[in-house]
């Protein structure tokens, strides 16, 4: 390089001119000596050159500006210089190579000096100098910039990525200080990071876990890498951890601390324990099992496992048989027609061979088995051999010869039983029907066998049923079978009638089997709701003596069991019918039927209601001409009355009581009754036997309560009218007495105070009697009784007469105490009754009864309207009845007033509440036992 400081007159190039007529000589010398080894790795000559074309043209200009002024000020950044750091940092150079090819610039530069024997001055070899500092400066600063950035913005995305594993991922310095701990950790520890960071185990966990965790580091801090697994307990219990941990190292190659990953393993273990008591349990329980022959085999069919069972079976021990092939089992004919191996190639083609057959024991002898060679392939569909069970059904085999011979004898019960039996396979078939099943249905045996069961059914249950027996044989749920009860059944004519059916289910090998015997119960039904009918009727018609609200009570029943219309004639003292009641049950036809109250029948007339009334018989007529009706009308507009109602078929029922001819009751229905007619006559003359008794006592009530009135009368007579003048008499004989003059005179004074005495006491004992028999009220007999259970057993009865109503029960504490059961059954009748009369339909009645220390509760509740408030004081009082008790509604009657008289009896109190919102409760006190009178 040639130097001089003193310029020349006629100045040489200067090394700004160098650069600029040198400037790719420049880059391409600089880029080779990169290549030479400074580079990274091999790189394009882009990438290489960068920006230092721009970055010498800027040396050139800073270079040329010296040489113009002697003096120019170097600038204090280079963009072209940060540009060039930050294109370094992207392509891989570290620090020390970017400061490197700063330096390989300034000395290519200088060679290309010496080569040109350009004169370069002491300026210009400051400034280059400088520039070439200034730039490694400005590219420095930008690459670590650069770089610190890039690494604050790796270790975020690690540290997320950290928090986002699902395991425990932490650092601990050689102390055991904890240096970093992901999310993960965070929640096993249960603080967060700031309240892990620094902390030991020791203020983290429990001292032993502590001290476990401790030694694991220790054996890492040696320099290994090591896996353990680690117990930690919490409140929901303990967790099992596999964690791995290895050494951080640190300085002079020893580790400094530690890292660690802890992955929770706890449903792993509990798998794996699982696992292990499964396989214990499977060993133990193929070990334990007598009954089967369970062993495997190879794929050749040889014996490779024996089990306990097999050897009783068969006879061998495990040392005689191991490695025998199977056909050591079969007999000689088998072993010649070549059925083990037929039986393993079907194993192996199909999955499994099932057989039946004669197999030969150790010692000879045969027996029926029967077996199952399964094959036993790997995850990858390799053959690993056969699982064998072998079964000892030489028992079952006796057992079927025993059913063969006996299926003859069970085939002569089945057909001489009363009951139906029905027997169809899994897809509902009919397989066999007993005679009785076909009288029962009207078919004959071929026309049901084979046929779908449903046959026998009406919908919707015939559709439903083949969905019902696929349900059970999918899931198990059983609806009918195994559970007795009452279903509907389906004659060939269509005609549908009640059942009692039980079904039972068989599995034999050919398939399942359900039996079901069947037995109609249309005599029983008739005869329960018959029952039911009558004790309705007959608590109903008991609940009023009062003799207008007993006959509407009567064509109620009527019109809602038997018939459409009901008219109710009874004999006036005039000895002629009068028509006092009149119902039907479509509610549009009352104003019809209303305009027939002006013609009941006439008494000795020729009309049919007549003569059945004075003959005292029961007559039905199925289906009305117009004969019957003209000879039943009074006149011509009574006629066409009649024709308005339409009645085709009536039943005229007598009402007799003591002997005694009462009236007559007229039930008609708008169809004619061919069939059936019959049982409503019969039904019908019940009705009427209960409702005669009603009337009669209605009017025996009535009679009973003039001649009551009449006595009263007498009494007050007797005790007004004659108690005085007996007063006077007294008085006047005993005063004779005491003056008398004589012995004579005062022996008829004696007389006469005797017999005024005598008199008093006569009316005394009338008084006492009328009280007695008026106010003195109901005899009670109490006798220990369970209160809950009697009260239960009454409304189960009250229930009978009224299906269509739900009365719930309830009973709570001890029941045992004293009354009169009949009484109380009238109590606990009335009260129900009432209820349900004077409640919507549609609403419950509840009954409850309740033990309290010495007293016992019944309760009564029902919706609906409240009592009135002006009805309420007398509520209890006889002939105390509501606004609506002409209407079948509100009538109180004597009910409420009879059971106030024996609660009364009992020494108990009734109350009653009433309001719109609560509706009424009847509120019975009774003593559990009856204080002495």
């Amino acid at each position: 390089m040639n130097f001089d400081p003193h310029a020349s007159e006629s100045p040489p190039p200067t090394l700004a001119d160098l650069l600029e007529r040198r400037h790719e000589d420049i880059i391409q010398r600089w880029t080779g000596r990169l290549r030479e080894g400074l580079a990274p790795t091999p790189r394009t000559q882009a990438e290489l050159e960068d920006h230092i074309g721009e970055y010498l043209w800027e040396m050139a200009r800073v270079l040329r500006q010296q040489t113009a002024s002697g003096a120019a000020p170097i600038p204090e950044w280079l963009p072209v210089a940060r540009e060039h750091g930050s294109q370094r940092l992207r392509i891989g150079f570290d620090v020390q190579a970017l400061v490197r090819e700063y330096h390989v610039l300034r000395e290519c530069i200088l060679d290309l000096v010496e080569e040109t024997d350009v004169r370069v001055t002491l300026g210009e070899v400051r400034a280059l100098t400088a520039f070439i500092t200034t730039g490694i400066a400005e590219g420095l600063a930008e690459y670590l910039r650069q770089r610190d950035a890039v690494q604050r913005l790796d270790e975020e995305r690690l540290r997320a990525l950290l928090d986002q594993a699902p395991v425990a991922i932490f650092a601990k310095d050689a102390e055991g200080r904890y240096l970093y701990g992901n999310r993960y950790q965070q929640q096993l520890v249960g603080r967060p990071l700031e309240e892990i960071l620094g902390r030991d185990d020791a203020a983290l966990f429990p001292r032993a876990l502590a001290e476990s965790l401790r030694a694991h580091d220790a054996q890492v801090l040696e320099g290994k890498t090591r896996t353990f697994e680690e117990v930690v307990e919490f409140d929901t219990g303990p967790r099992t951890y596999l964690s791995t941990k290895f050494p951080l190292p640190g300085g002079e190659g020893l580790p400094s601390a530690l890292g660690g990953i802890s992955l929770d393993i706890t449903a792993r273990k509990q798998a794996e324990q699982a696992l292990r008591e499964s396989e214990e349990r499977f060993r133990l329980l193929v070990e334990g099992v007598e009954d089967y022959a369970v062993f495997l085999l190879d794929t050749e069919g040889r014996v490779i496992s024996w089990n306990t069972g097999a050897e009783r079976i068969k006879g061998y021990t495990q040392r005689e048989v191991l490695g025998q092939h199977i056909a050591l089992f079969h007999t000689p004919e088998d072993r010649e027609a070549g059925l083990p191996e037929r039986c393993i190639r079907a194993a192996v083609t199909q999955g499994h061979c099932r057989m039946e057959g004669q197999r030969v024991r150790k010692d000879g002898s045969r027996f029926w088995a029967e077996i199952v060679i399964t094959a036993l392939r790997d995850e990858h569909g390799v053959l690993r051999g056969f699982s064998k069970f072998t079964r000892d059904i030489s028992r079952r085999k006796r057992a079927e010869q025993v059913l063969r011979e006996t299926t003859q004898r069970l085939q002569a019960i089945l057909e001489t039983a009363v009951d139906g039996i029905i027997t169809i396979d899994e897809r509902g078939l009919i397989q066999h029907v007993n005679p009785a099943t076909t009288h029962l249905f009207g078919y004959t045996p071929e026309e049901l066998t084979g046929q779908n069961v449903s046959v026998l059914m009406p919908e919707p249950y015939r559709s439903a049923h083949d969905g019902y027996m696929e349900h059970y044989l999918r899931t198990g749920e059983r609806r009918v079978i195994g559970i007795g009860r009452e279903v509907q059944g389906r004659r060939k004519d269509g005609s549908v009638f009640p059942l009692d059916l039980s079904v039972s289910e068989t599995l034999l090998p050919q398939g399942r089997l359900f039996t079901g015997v069947v037995r109609g119960i249309t005599v029983r039904k008739r005869a329960e709701r018959h029952q039911a009918f009558f004790l309705e009727a007959g608590t109903l018609l008991s609940q009023s003596l009062d003799l207008a609200t007993t006959l509407k009570k009567l064509s109620s029943l009527a019109v809602r069991h038997l018939c459409d219309y009901c008219m109710v004639d009874l004999l006036g003292e005039d000895g002629q019918l009068h028509r006092l009641e009149l119902a039907a049950r479509d509610p549009a036809m009352d104003t019809i039927i209303q305009r027939s109250r002006p013609y009941p029948p006439v008494m000795g007339g020729d009309s049919p209601m007549a003569r059945a009334l004075e003959r005292g018989e029961a007559v039905a007529v199925p289906e009305l001409t117009p004969a019957w009706l003209d000879a039943a009308s009074r006149n011509a507009e009574h006629r066409a009355q009649l024709e308005a109602l339409g009645p085709k078929a009536v039943a005229l029922v007598p009402l007799v009581a003591r002997g005694r001819k009462l009236g007559l009751i007229n039930l008609a229905w708008t169809r004619p009754r061919t069939d059936g007619l019959a049982e409503d006559l019969e039904v019908a003359k019940g009705l009427a036997d209960r409702a005669a008794v009603a009337i009669d006592n209605a009017r025996l009530f009535q009679e009973a309560q003039e001649a009551i009135r009449v006595r009263e009368d007498v009494v007050a007579i007797v005790s007004h009218d004659l108690r005085n003048p007996l007063n006077a008499i007294a008085l006047s004989a005993a005063l004779l007495e005491r003056e008398a003059g004589n012995e004579r005179t005062t022996r008829t004074a004696h007389r006469i105070v005797s017999a005024a005495d005598r008199a008093s006491g006569m009316i005394r004992d009338l008084l006492d009697f009328t009280q007695a028999r008026v106010g003195g009220g109901i005899p009670i007999h109490p006798q220990p009784l369970d209160f809950h259970e009697h009260v239960r057993r009454v409304v189960d009865e009250v229930r009978l007469a009224w299906p269509g109503r739900r009365i719930g029960f309830q009973a709570s504490g001890e029941g045992r105490g004293e009354a009169d059961e009949g009484r109380l059954a009238q109590v606990v009748t009335n009260l129900v009754g009432n209820a349900l009369q004077h409640s919507p339909p549609g609403t419950p009645v509840r009954v409850s009864t309740r033990g309290e220390d010495s007293h016992l509760l019944l309760e009564v509740h029902n919706e609906g309207p409240a009592i009135s408030a002006e009805l309420l004081p007398t509520l209890f009082e006889p002939y105390r009845q509501g606004a609506d008790a002409g209407s079948g509604r509100g009538s109180l009657g004597l009910g409420l007033y009879i059971t106030r008289q024996i609660v009364l009896g009992h020494g108990g109190s009734v109350h009653v509440h009433s309001t719109p919102e609560d509706g009424t409760t009847f509120t019975v006190r009774l003593p559990r036992s009856r204080p002495p009178a």
